[in-house]
């Protein structure tokens, strides 16, 4: 079988999966209860002092919203489909991450700040110029595991594939389908809140000399 030939038939089988993925993903939200751990954390970081310490307070209220979801979410510990597409980050989540691995970012050539009244989905029109070309593997990513995942970034903690398996997530020769994820607007809203007028740029960027597999 030739790639095109995979990556056709990956492509077939995944728009055929989505209007099932969807359901599910509806279903399996429709189950969950809010614990509301998330709320005293995120609390917590509109009384932080610093910018750094209001991304931490968020970071970790974006795991606590996760929690419930991960037990019914595709995704699973081993899998790196996701380290393998863009991934817009903040020069203060940069820096955290730099301090965590002891690699300190570097000055991205291609970054955007961001005004005090970005939107959510300003941003996501904001970002497309930072991920034009080949994506390469996360550079903290090492033998298929993330090596900061305790101190990953907000775009990572909050990318759930609410399906039953990673068929949507698999890509090939830059084919990416659509997948069901956990709808995580409230929590970028207070992040963009947290950093304005700060930085944004891709993780590789950040970190050229890392080489992630």
């Amino acid at each position: 079988m030739t790639s095109a030939t995979a990556t056709s038939d990956l492509a077939q089988q995944q728009r055929e999966r989505l209007p099932l993925a969807m359901q599910r993903a509806q279903t399996k939200l429709a189950g969950l209860a809010d614990d509301g751990a998330a709320k005293p954390l995120l609390k917590a970081s509109q009384k932080a002092a610093t910018a750094a310490r209001r991304v931490v307070w968020l970071q970790r209220a974006a795991s606590a919203w996760a929690r419930p979801m991960e037990a019914v979410s595709a995704c699973r510990s081993g899998c790196s489909h996701c380290c393998h597409i863009p991934v817009t980050i903040s020069l203060i989540e940069a820096q955290l991450l730099g301090r965590a691995s002891g690699r300190m970012p570097s000055e991205p050539p291609r970054s955007i700040r961001l005004a005090d009244a970005v939107s959510v989905e300003s941003l996501a029109l904001m970002e497309r110029p930072l991920h034009e070309g080949p994506v390469a593997p996360c550079p903290f990513l090492h033998s298929g595991r993330c090596t900061v995942y305790e101190q990953r970034p907000m775009a990572c903690r909050t990318l759930l594939n609410l399906d039953d398996d990673d068929l949507l997530c698999r890509h090939a020769d830059g084919v990416q389908a659509d997948v069901p994820y956990a709808d995580a607007t409230k929590l970028k809203l207070f992040a963009l809140m947290a950093q304005a007028g700060t930085r944004y740029a891709d993780i590789r960027d950040f970190f050229p000399d890392a080489q992630g597999a």
